[in-house]
């Protein structure tokens, strides 16, 4: 099993930001057909409908311990060591995996009677929990080629693959909704997903030329495996945590309030920060044995996420309410009230939340399991006394708010917590990253949300102009100002600049 070439031969500054590139492009793309399909489908269904689909991915990520993916992040913490340990991670995947779907299978009982309501359709819920049981057999599967493909640093590829079926799992979700799958086409489209996955990456990379399963070697990848696969699994439960306690505590129309909001302002920044964070992974992997090179890359890429990030953000709280008003109509606010309001505070929350995915790589890559267990552990056991608290008072709106100030205390201590294996500590580049984007791009989109307020006045046209011509002209404004403001964003920018530019000669006819 071959791991491909040498990545320093092109560098791995320029390999990472191809790689990031050519990921979050795929993903924004297939993220913005997402959000629209996203809105067509909340226009089809009950809000109490897309309240049971969320609710039931959300239960899934609290059942589903230890899933099969996290043994593919031991792997790439080992590069030299790949060939030898594959195997015996393939036969650890497919024991964990079996474990989770039989852990799901069995909670599900305990699930309903806790979930006991007179607008809750038992037998729904029951039936989508029963489907993401399969999930984990087939990311069990998908562990070893998608681990080898992203070892080989093969993410235009990947960007391609995860890009079609992307798309044709959100074609699905709609055809769902249109044809009464209620819950369903939130939950069985991702399943689907999954299982095209493993079978398409099984084509790209099989395993070839491995060691053969050994039992040491098995029960040394679960010792590492356990402190990372605790973590991510908090972090899955953290990232749902808000629905688990809203379906619980306010019911379904609240959860699908917030869920709503929670998948569309997640679109874009979101997965830029989790297709940036697989691509670092690896990079981060290579650099082991040079701690500051590697620290400073690590801020150097949050520089950029940050100046590309913020101004999203806040672009889509800014332009909020003339969008939604012009999809769904008033009469479809009147109905999910509070949406909007949602919406804009987490979509502010996200401009502390998108430093994760990148830090949770990094402090894999530093095989710092234990820290990234701490801080999830720490930041789950405060959470839920706070989420609940702000379930009871305040609704999806209160829960949305104490999510934005939890991932504000939690999100600079993360990327203080990478910093350590430098000998600096790095404290001013930690605030930094979120302040300097935050300076420049806050006072342009706070004048276009008031811009947004007064051209809701004239009706149809104020709307379209704040959408059409405000929000355009305000990010472009933003871009320019971080440009010029700092020299590794102008660098980067200037970067995929000048590449767009040659690949247009390249196509351009003679």
């Amino acid at each position: 099993m071959t791991q491909g070439g040498d990545p320093k031969a092109g560098g791995f500054g320029r390999v990472a930001m191809k790689g990031s590139v050519l990921n979050s492009l795929q993903w924004v793309m297939n993220k913005a057909v997402t959000a629209v399909a996203m809105l067509v489908i909340a226009k089809l269904l009950r809000k109490e409908d897309y309240g049971v689909g969320t609710q039931a991915l959300a239960i899934f990520q609290f059942l589903a311990v230890f899933l099969p993916l996290s043994v593919g992040d031991i792997l790439i913490a080992h590069p030299k060591r790949f060939d030898l340990l594959a195997a015996s991670a393939r036969r650890l995947a497919w024991i964990l995996g079996w474990t989770a779907a039989c852990i799901v299978l069995l909670g599900i009982p305990v699930v309903l009677r806790l979930y006991d309501r007179p607008e809750l359709s038992p037998a729904w819920l029951a039936g989508l929990l029963a489907v993401l049981a399969i999930r984990p057999l087939m990311e069990a599967r998908l562990m070893l080629p998608l681990s080898l493909m992203r070892l080989q640093l093969r993410y235009p590829r990947i960007a391609a693959i995860d890009g079609l079926l992307q798309f044709a799992a959100t074609i699905l979700s709609v055809v769902m909704a249109v044809f009464g799958g209620r819950g369903g086409s939130l939950v069985v489209p991702q399943v689907v997903g999954v299982a095209a996955r493993q079978a398409w990456y099984g084509c790209e990379a099989p395993a070839t030329s491995i060691a053969p399963v050994h039992g040491r070697l098995v029960v040394f990848l679960f010792r590492a495996f356990a402190k990372v696969a605790s973590a991510q699994y908090l972090h899955n439960v953290l990232v749902m945590l808000e629905i688990l306690v809203l379906g619980y505590l306010c019911g379904d129309a609240e959860a699908g309030i917030f869920g709503l909001a929670f998948r569309l302002a997640i679109q874009s920044n979101g997965v830029i920060a989790f297709q940036l964070g697989l691509v670092l992974q690896p990079i981060f992997g290579h650099l082991q044995d040079d701690p500051d090179r590697q620290v400073a890359g690590f801020l150097k890429a949050q520089r950029v996420l940050g100046a590309v990030c913020v101004p999203i953000c806040l672009a889509q709280a800014a332009i909020a309410e003339p969008i939604f008003r012009l999809v769904f109509g008033e009469a479809w606010m009147q109905s999910w009230q509070g949406s909007v309001q949602v919406f804009q505070i987490v979509s502010v929350a996200q401009t502390l939340y998108f430093v994760t995915g990148p830090s949770m790589a990094c402090l894999r890559a530093q095989r710092r399991f234990g820290t990234f267990l701490a801080w999830q552990a720490v930041q789950l056991s405060l959470s839920v006394p706070v989420y609940t608290f702000a379930a009871s008072r305040g609704g999806a709106l209160g829960v949305a708010v104490a999510s934005a100030v939890m991932w504000g205390l939690s999100s600079p201590l993360v990327v203080w917590m990478c910093t350590w294996p430098s000998t600096g500590r790095q404290v001013s580049a930690v605030i930094g990253i979120f302040l300097r984007p935050w300076l420049v791009a806050l006072p342009i989109f706070a004048s276009l949300g008031l811009l947004a307020k007064a051209a809701s006045s004239w009706g149809l046209a104020g709307d379209l102009a704040v959408i059409l011509v405000g929000g355009p002209l305000a990010g472009l404004l933003s871009c320019m100002a971080l440009r010029w403001t700092h020299p590794d964003i102008r660098e980067v920018f200037d970067r995929v600049w000048v590449a767009a530019m040659a690949r247009v000669r390249r196509k351009r006819p003679a």
